[in-house]
């Protein structure tokens, strides 16, 4: 029999212990820790009021105002936030009141004291409660009305002030509670002469009181308390309580701020309380808040705090699960959930949780590794070491260990087949029971491995076997081995999934991400980490109704979508989207179990449950997309145009030249703004809306003169965009030559100044005719000129003016023929400027130039009128020496080397000096490659020698 024992789980509330807590304080950007007042605009912007100015809230960062030029405020005390549907109103020390609105300050006139809350009446008139001024009343920038003590306020000062159905004005004071009507003040003594701290309007028309001496209930008045309301002690279990905040939420449960005893909340769960030992930031609670998006806002003044409803939600030993470690769940055909755990066996049935008491040998419960559901409706259990059980209607009616042929006792998968067979996976190999009797496969039988850590059965019959070094799927008594180290190097195969309505594929989670096996072919394709997914080892496949597919790992739980993911596998998408979920979003721990199974499932009533490391964790998918039941409200920040921040409103003019523009935006989600995902589309720019992730700023660049609209919307994963949306009129002026009538001008003035050009031209066409006569001629005489110098210039050598090899060709072959004619002799030499590479490295290649146009000097001034020299190419130069023998030649190179030798270099570089050396021949009627060659032969002698000597080709050298 079920022990249906502990206390219910969450619906649309929840204990107070069950909230997910977020926290912050100054080092979450908090301007301080006191939180004074708290208030969420109309836009969706959540404020905090506290005593070093007041922040607005946008889920991602605060902004902080304070006092000075943008606010107006004179102090940077802010104690009251009111939303009036005219702005936020905000209010504090020194009389500071100022307006924001539209992204704007409207400073209002300051009041006498320090403002401590303010009210606008149905009148439109605004009602300021002072700290030690009484009240005074606006009408407009008018002060029409003023309470103080002489008036008959029992305190001047006031803390609180409330305006009930009738139109009577409650004011709590530092003295008491009075309501005004009328202008008359009216003392309530039923509430004692101590300070007021909070007044609530709640959902019945009552006024509740929250005093420093508990809390009072002012009834709606009626015919028979002749039109008085009547006002009496509510709870008075709490008559010692300091009340300093009230609010009453959506569900109609009352939360109440205490001055030293913390948070209270009055609840069908009772009268609940919350201090610091439950994770409270300060036992002093000053304001409270309901947001947009239900959750409940605590202000400290020890930091912020807020409790809310989480995607996931946990459950432990403390709501009576037998087991914090959880390894295994089971989502039952009744509806109910089974939950394995290392002390026993949990059931979860109609929000109640229960335990299942199994009792072995030696008095202990079972640690239970593995569940699954048998064709009968009967529940088999696999324990880690007291081998297979059998349930039926909670009785234990069948026990298997080792002993009745089990392959071992630490049993890990089961799979009743559809075929009335079943399989048992153990950690030493894989066991089928039929007809009474335990036949056991192993490795020698063909499973890569035989620790078997899952079971699935695919729609073709075909049972898939997950292990430690593989999978294997067994088919008509055949085992076929799955190998998937050709992923990644995979080896654990942790858990299977197949589409109901798609038989093509199987999916595997592993230890390198997930796999899928297309049963057309046998091959694999991954979708891990290469893809974008932050963790590679994956337990359990688990796709709900919307097409999710989560994945439970040792870090979180990871959601993809199942579609994205086939894309994957088939080449046609490079990444894949994904949401990581953990301890941030409600689970207890982060840490999923896998290596037996099932490790995740999914209920009837289509969520998701998951083993963690500290508790069962539950996620219903729909949820996610309940957080956005509300249109998801988007605002724009800031816009900065080239590069500076420009204020704005609904729309903007730019001057000329605004051509870059960065905007940012925000989607005012606070439960999970990470996740919130925008899209833009600039009218006038964009064809289509352009998605942006999770990146919440647009930049444009190079925009043209124009009208444009910049509109931004957002939307929680898996939902539809949100139909509020920001948007911003643009125009771009344009600079004056980019006006349409600038360029009128311009083409009127083009057209008058062609036609002053056609006049002139045909003025000037006759005295061309003449000129273009004359310059014929003169270019005629140009041209001819002109080849004359490009003759030169071809056979001339640019830098000393020398002949240059081309040139001195045709005079050797010249100067050949005439002493072959003549018989007198005809001599040639190489000269070549010793050591020129170290004066190109020492000095540089200018200096060398200098010293090649210095040796062309010195051979022009020594050799004689009929002496050809010519610049043979680099520092090498060649004489051509007419009608002279070896003799007379060497003479004459002696001398021009000697000339060179004793040339002062010094205006050329400071140290430089220069030799040459010098190769000679005699013709003797050689042709001329053979007369270079021998004079060529000479140099090398010559160089080989020494250096700066003149060498005569088969003569002995004559040295300087």
């Amino acid at each position: 029999m079920l022990l249906m024992c502990c206390p219910p789980l969450w619906a649309a509330q929840a204990p107070l212990a069950h909230f997910y807590q977020d926290h912050w304080s100054t080092r979450d950007g908090l301007p301080h820790n006191s939180i004074n007042a708290m208030a969420q605009t109309e836009e969706g912007y959540l404020w905090f009021a506290s005593w070093e100015g007041v922040s607005r809230y946008n889920g991602q960062a605060f902004r902080v105002f304070s006092r000075g030029e943008e606010t107006g405020l004179p102090d940077s005390g802010i104690r009251s936030l009111v939303s009036d549907g005219q702005g936020l109103l905000v209010a504090g020390a020194r009389g500071g009141l100022s307006r924001y609105q539209h992204q704007g300050w409207a400073p209002q006139p300051d009041a006498p004291a320090m403002i401590n809350h303010v009210l606008r009446d149905r009148n439109d008139r605004l009602w300021l409660a002072t700290q030690d001024d009484g009240i005074y009343v606006r009408d407009g920038e008018l002060t029409v009305a003023h309470y103080g003590e002489e008036d008959g306020l029992p305190g001047a000062g006031v803390y609180r002030l409330l305006q009930d159905d009738s139109g009577r004005i409650w004011a709590g004071t530092a003295q008491g509670l009075v309501w005004i009507d009328e202008g008359q003040i009216h003392p309530v003594s039923s509430v004692p002469a101590v300070p007021v701290l909070a007044l609530l309007r709640d959902n019945r028309g009552r006024v509740l009181i929250g005093s420093e001496r508990g809390m009072y209930v002012a009834e709606p008045a009626t015919e028979s308390s002749g039109k008085q309301p009547e006002v009496r002690t509510l709870y008075p279990e709490l008559a010692g309580e300091s009340i300093s905040s009230l609010l009453q939420d959506d569900a109609g449960d009352l939360w109440l701020g205490t001055i030293d005893r913390g948070l209270i909340r009055i609840s069908r769960f009772g009268m609940e309380r919350m201090g610091l030992a439950e994770g409270l930031p300060d036992q002093r609670v000053v304001s409270l808040l309901q947001d947009a998006e239900h959750s409940i806002w605590v202000g400290t003044n020890g930091g912020l705090m807020r409790l809310r409803d989480a995607p996931f939600s946990s459950y432990t030993e403390q709501d009576g699960l037998v087991g914090d470690y959880v390894r295994t769940v089971l989502a039952h055909s009744d509806g109910s959930l089974w939950v394995g755990t290392s002390n026993g066996l949990g059931h979860i049935r109609e929000q109640q949780i229960g335990t299942l008491p199994l009792t072995m040998p030696g008095g202990l419960a079972p640690s239970v590794l593995s569940l699954a559901e048998g064709n009968t409706g009967e529940l088999w259990v696999g324990t880690y070491t007291h081998g297979l059980l059998r349930l039926m209607n909670g009785d234990m009616t069948a026990r298997y260990e080792r002993e009745q042929g089990l392959a071992a006792n630490e049993v890990r998968a089961i799979l009743p087949a559809s075929d009335g067979r079943l399989w048992v996976g153990t950690s030493e190999g894989l066991s089928l029971f039929e007809q009474g009797r335990f036949r056991t496969f192993t490795q020698q039988d063909g499973l890569p491995g035989s620790f078997v850590m899952n079971l699935f059965e695919a729609s073709n019959g075909d049972i898939w076997v997950g292990t430690g070094v593989g999978a294997a799927i067994v088919r008509q008594g055949r085992i076929i081995p799955v190998y998937l180290n050709s992923q990644d190097n995979a080896e654990y195969a942790f858990g299977f999934y197949q589409d109901p309505e798609d038989d093509r594929y199987v999916w595997l989670a592993t230890d390198r991400g997930l796999l899928r096996y297309r049963y057309a072919d046998g091959s694999l394709a991954s979708v891990g980490k290469k893809h974008g997914l932050p963790i590679e080892k994956m337990f359990q496949p688990v796709v709900d109704h919307l097409g999710g597919m989560w994945l439970t790992t040792n870090r979180g739980v990871i959601r993809i979508s199942l579609a994205q993911a086939h894309q994957v596998a088939d080449g046609t998408r490079s990444k894949i989207d994904f949401e990581l979920f953990g301890e941030g979003d409600g689970m207890v721990s982060s840490q999923a179990n896998g290596g037996s199974g099932p490790a995740a499932t999914l209920a009837n009533d289509g969520s998701v449950w998951i083993a963690t490391a500290r508790g069962v964790a539950r996620t219903q998918p729909r949820r996610l997309v309940e957080f956005s039941d509300n249109e998801l409200p988007v605002v724009l920040e800031s816009l900065e145009v080239n590069g500076k921040v420009v204020d704005f409103q609904e729309s903007l003019s730019l001057a000329p030249g605004s051509n870059r523009l960065l905007l940012h935006f925000a989607g005012l989600g606070f439960v999970t703004p990470e996740r919130i995902q925008y899209r833009t589309l600039l009218q006038g720019f964009d064809q289509d809306w352009v998605e942006r992730g999770r990146q919440h700023l647009a930049e444009y660049t190079n925009l043209p003169p124009g009208d444009y609209v910049f509109r931004v919307t957002a939307a929680y994963p898996y939902d539809d965009w949100s139909e509020q949306e920001a948007s911003l009129t643009l125009t771009i002026a344009p600079f004056v030559w980019q006006r349409p009538l600038f360029w009128v001008g311009v083409g009127s003035l083009a057209l008058l100044g062609l036609w002053l050009l056609m006049r002139l031209r045909v003025r000037l066409l006759k005295s061309r005719a003449v000129e273009l006569q004359r310059q014929v001629a003169e270019k005629t005489d140009e041209l001819r000129r002109q080849a004359l110098a490009f003759e030169r210039q071809a056979r001339e050598d640019k830098l000393t003016g020398l002949p240059n090899r081309r040139a001195f060709d045709e005079a050797l072959f010249d100067a050949l023929a005439r002493a072959r004619r003549s018989g007198q002799p005809l001599s040639l030499a190489i000269v070549d400027i010793d050591h020129f590479k170290r004066v190109n490295d020492t000095w540089s290649h200018a200096v060398g130039d200098e010293a090649i146009k210095l040796i062309a000097d010195i051979l022009q001034q020594q050799l004689r009128v009929t002496d050809t020299p010519a610049r043979w190419g680099g520092e090498e130069f060649t004489l051509l020496l007419p009608d002279t023998d070896a003799a007379d030649a060497f003479t004459l190179c002696e001398r021009v080397r000697l000339a060179i030798a004793e040339c002062d270099c010094r205006h050329i570089a400071p140290g430089l000096s220069l030799t040459v050396s010098m190769g000679l021949v005699q013709a003797d009627l050689f042709a001329e490659e053979k007369l270079l060659s021998q004079a060529d032969k000479a140099l090398y002698q010559a160089k080989n020698q020494g250096r700066n000597q003149v060498v005569v080709f088969q003569h002995k050298s004559i040295k300087a």
